[in-house]
């Protein structure tokens, strides 16, 4: 336990320093947060060493970089498809959707990869664990996701 609260310190020092980067914005906050949360419930659950929670943390912000530079791309092309749309032009909407079906893959990739590079760095049986782990820690993700949100919105209305 002793171990779990080492690397805890350090995550939380470093999601501490990520936000207060405001340049970065509240989404990478977010991002922040939500990787730490993963990587602490795979740490805990695998019972990981501080050398491997930092090592998998690191693949996971490598991958969301990667994640944010991709979805800025697909942000780009939004106007010009929305621009399509409303000329009616079918060749450039069928262009412009392939391309954006090519930058959707490329997101999926980036995360199926990141767990592929994971896995190299784990035991069979921390794998396997991993596995059946993966689906509860998605949906406490998004529970506390839609959670947050209502709260907020619930405050922006005045409702306590």
């Amino acid at each position: 336990m002793t171990k779990l609260y080492g690397w805890i310190s350090v995550l939380c020092i470093g999601t501490l320093a990520a936000t207060t980067a405001v340049a970065e914005g509240d989404r990478s906050h977010r991002a922040d947060r939500a990787r730490t949360f993963l990587v602490l419930r795979i740490a805990e659950a695998l019972e990981l060493s501080d050398a491997k929670a930092l090592e998998i943390s690191g693949i996971f912000k490598t991958a969301g970089e990667q994640r944010r530079a991709i979805a800025k791309e697909r942000q780009a092309m939004r106007p010009s498809l929305e621009a399509a749309i409303d000329a009616g032009e079918a060749s450039s909407i069928d262009e412009l959707v392939a391309k954006a079906h090519a930058i959707d893959r490329r997101m999926l990739l980036v995360v199926s990869d990141s767990f592929a590079e994971v896995n190299k760095v784990l035991t069979p049986v921390q794998r396997g664990k991993l596995a059946l782990l993966i689906p509860q820690v998605q949906e406490q993700l998004r529970s506390g996701g839609r959670r947050r949100g209502r709260e907020r919105r619930q405050r922006l209305r005045g409702i306590d």
